[in-house]
């Protein structure tokens, strides 16, 4: 595999894994916030901050894991 194709592929699967683990991640937090802490009430400011930095650690989390599992699936050889 050419080595351009390689790379091309491995950043494609890593943008499609922080995309997915940006979205998983902060709604999940999101949802838990609104069923088990806040609710209905006014969310605090810290509230927002905690399920940004959520959904931007599983945002990375999830790139560079779809990331890796892509550069292995394509070998380790360079023609």
């Amino acid at each position: 595999m050419p080595r351009w194709l390689r790379i091309l592929l491995t950043a494609l699967a890593a943008g499609i894994g922080g995309w997915a683990g940006l979205i998983t991640f902060g709604g999940g937090a999101a949802g838990v916030a609104w069923l088990f802490l806040f609710g209905d009430d006014p969310w605090p400011q810290w509230g927002e901050w905690l399920i940004l930095a959520v959904a931007f650690a599983g945002a990375v989390a999830g790139a560079a894991g779809l990331g890796l599992a892509a550069w292995r699936a394509t070998g380790n050889k360079w023609d």
